[in-house]
C-alpha cells in the first residue's frame, strides 16, 4: 500500500468484415468470336473478370446477363463457380443463311450488392456464324399420296423433291432411295417417283392400308449432305382376291349326319366381300350339298346321302358379291358313326386287316427279328473259335535268314567310276596295269571241294580261307597306284621325305618272309634275297 497502483493486459482481435465496395470488371470489354451452325450447346467463349473483393464470398461471386443482341434467344450464359467465368453457349442451332452475326452486350454483377453506387462493367462480344454444308430438306418431310394397288408398273405415284438451304453453294441435289420394304417403287433425279413393281394392299409390308418408304437427297458436296423423306402411300383396294375357306379338314357320321359349318375370308375390304356365295364342283356334287347361311358369311356343307366310310375330297367354289370366285379343296372323313358321336376305329377292318390280322403280322416279325439275332450270334461265336495251327508253336527249325541285305539303288548304278580315275587322268605318261604272278607261283594250301554234310560248312570255310591267303596266284595282283597327285610344276618340294632307294640297311625285314606269299617280293627287295 505504498500507493503504486495494479495493472493488467489484454489483446483484442478486430476482424474487418469484407464489403461489396468493388465492382467487377471484364479483362476484356470487346471480343470477336467465330462459331459453326446448327450447333447446339457449342462454346462460343469464356468471360474473365477481376474482383478485389474477397475471393468466393458474396462480394466477389458474379452472375452474367445478356442485356442486348440475343435475338430468339440464341445464346445463354452461366458462371464457373471455381474461376467466375462467363461460358457464353448457343442454346440452339444458328442459321448462317438467317442470321450470319451477332453481337451480344454482356454485363456482370456481384451477387451481394453494393454498399455504394458503382458503374457496372458491359462487355461486347461479335459473334460470327459459319456457314457448313447442310443437308437438302425434302418438303415436307413426311409426304402423304393416294395409289390404286393395281397401278400399272412405270406409273406416277407422287414428285418428291428436296432443296439445299446452302444458297450460296449453288449445290446440285440427287436422289437415291433409302428403305423400300417391298421394293416397289423407284425415284429419278428429278424427284419423280413411279411403281417398279405391282403394290399389293393386302402385302404384309402393308400396314393398316398404308405403305411407308424413305428416300434420300445428296448435294454434290465433299463429303456430300444427305437429307431423307419418308412418302406415305395409301393403297385404295381393288377386288384382287377371291373368298377362301378357313376349315381345310372336316369329319361327318354317315348315320344321323350333322352339317358342318365352315367359315369364309377375303383379303378385300367389305365392299368387295360378303355375301358370298357356294357350289360344289365335279362328281362329288351328287354326295354333298353346300349352302350359305342367312347372311352370306358361313357355308353349311352335309351330305347328300348316306356314303360308306372313305375320306372324300369336296371342291367348293365360292363366289364374293362382284363374282370373283377361288376355289377350295376340303377333305370330309365319313366314318361309320352316329350323330356327332364320331369314331373311325374299324377303318383299319374296312382296308380288310382286322385287328387279329394286325396282330399277328406283328408277331411274325418280332419272331423273324429273334430268329437274325440268334444267327447273328452263332456266327460271331464261330468265329471266336481257335483254330489249331498246323505246327506246334514250340517247333524251331533251321531258316535261312538274309540281313543287310543292300539293293543297288540309283546312285550305285549311275556312280560316275570315271572320279576313281582322276590321279591318273592328271598324268597321262603313267599307266596302270595289274601285275599277273608268274606261272611257277602255285597255292600253298590246297582248295577243299563243297562238303556234303551241311555240318562240316564251318571248317570248309576255315580251309578255303586260308588257302586263298596264301594263293599267290588270287587277285588282287600288285599294281602300280597313284595316290593324290598334285600335278606337276609345284612351288612346295616334296610332301615325302621317305625314298626307297635311301631306305637303310640296319632295318630288319626277315619278318616280311612270315607274312605270307603277298608280301614274298617286298621281302626279296628289302631282304636282300632274290627278285
Amino acid at each position: 500500500m505504498d500507493g503504486n497502483g495494479l495493472s493488467t493486459t489484454a489483446t483484442a482481435i478486430i476482424t474487418v468484415t469484407d464489403q461489396n465496395d468493388h465492382a467487377p470488371q471484364f479483362k476484356t470489354a470487346q471480343e470477336t468470336v467465330s462459331v459453326p451452325e446448327n450447333e447446339v450447346g457449342a462454346l462460343v467463349t469464356r468471360l474473365a473478370v477481376t474482383d478485389r473483393d474477397v475471393p468466393h464470398t458474396p462480394a466477389w461471386n458474379v452472375k452474367y446477363t445478356i442485356v442486348k443482341g440475343n435475338d430468339g434467344n440464341a445464346f445463354n450464359i452461366t458462371t464457373d463457380p471455381n474461376s467466375n467465368e462467363g461460358i457464353l453457349k448457343t442454346a440452339k442451332g444458328l442459321d448462317y443463311e438467317t442470321t450470319r452475326q451477332y453481337t451480344l452486350f454482356v454485363t456482370v454483377e456481384n451477387e451481394e450488392p453494393f454498399t455504394s453506387t458503382l458503374p457496372t462493367a458491359t462487355a461486347t462480344i461479335t459473334v460470327n456464324v459459319e456457314d457448313v454444308n447442310e443437308a437438302p430438306i425434302f418438303n415436307p418431310l413426311v409426304k402423304s399420296v393416294v395409289a390404286v394397288e393395281d397401278a400399272p408398273i412405270g406409273s406416277t405415284v407422287a414428285v418428291y423433291t428436296a432443296t439445299d438451304p446452302d444458297k450460296e453453294m449453288k449445290q446440285t441435289v440427287t436422289y437415291r432411295m433409302g428403305n423400300d420394304p417391298a421394293g416397289w417403287l423407284e425415284i429419278n433425279n428429278s424427284g419423280l417417283i413411279k411403281a417398279k413393281q405391282p403394290m399389293d394392299r393386302e402385302s404384309p409390308f402393308v400396314k393398316n392400308n398404308t405403305y411407308t418408304a424413305l428416300f434420300l437427297a445428296l448435294d454434290n458436296a465433299s463429303p456430300p449432305a444427305t437429307g431423307t423423306g419418308t412418302l406415305v402411300v395409301e393403297l385404295t383396294d381393288v377386288n384382287d382376291n377371291g373368298p377362301e375357306i378357313v376349315e381345310r379338314e372336316v369329319r361327318f357320321c354317315n348315320k344321323e349326319t350333322v352339317p358342318q359349318i365352315l367359315n369364309v375370308v377375303d383379303k378385300d375390304t367389305s365392299v368387295y366381300a360378303g355375301p358370298f356365295n357356294v357350289q360344289v364342283l365335279g362328281d362329288e356334287e351328287k354326295n354333298w350339298t353346300a349352302t350359305m347361311n342367312d347372311k352370306g358369311e358361313h357355308i353349311i356343307l352335309t351330305m347328300a346321302k348316306e356314303l360308306k366310310q372313305n375320306d372324300y375330297h369336296v371342291i367348293l367354289r365360292v363366289f364374293d358379291t362382284d363374282n370373283k370366285y377361288q376355289d377350295s379343296t376340303i377333305k370330309a372323313m365319313v366314318c361309320d358313326c352316329k350323330g356327332t358321336e364320331f369314331s373311325c376305329q374299324d377303318k383299319i377292318s374296312d382296308a380288310g386287316f382286322g385287328l387279329p390280322a394286325v396282330l399277328g403280322i406283328l408277331g411274325a416279325i418280332l419272331a423273324l427279328l429273334i430268329l437274325l439275332l440268334v444267327l447273328l450270334l452263332l456266327l460271331r461265336r464261330r468265329k471266336t473259335i481257335k483254330k489249331e495251327p498246323l505246327l506246334p508253336e514250340d517247333d524251331i527249325r533251321d531258316n535261312v535268314f538274309y540281313y543287310d541285305e543292300e539293293g543297288g539303288g540309283e546312285e550305285d548304278q549311275e556312280y560316275d567310276l570315271s572320279q576313281l580315275h582322276r590321279g591318273l587322268d592328271a598324268r597321262p605318261d603313267v599307266f596302270r596295269n595289274d601285275e599277273v604272278p608268274t606261272g611257277n607261283a602255285v597255292p600253298q594250301y590246297p582248295y577243299r571241294a563243297l562238303p556234303a554234310n551241311p555240318e562240316d560248312i564251318g571248317n570248309f570255310i576255315d580251309d578255303n580261307l586260308k588257302a586263298a591267303d596264301n594263293d599267290p596266284t588270287a587277285p588282287p595282283y600288285d599294281s602300280l597306284l597313284v595316290f593324290d597327285y598334285e600335278g606337276g610344276g609345284s612351288e612346295a618340294g616334296s610332301v615325302s621325305s621317305l625314298n626307297s632307294s635311301s631306305s637303310g640297311d640296319d632295318q630288319d625285314y626277315d619278318c616280311l618272309n612270315e607274312w605270307g606269299p603277298r608280301f614274298k617280293k617286298l621281302a626279296d627287295m628289302y631282304g636282300g634275297g632274290e627278285d
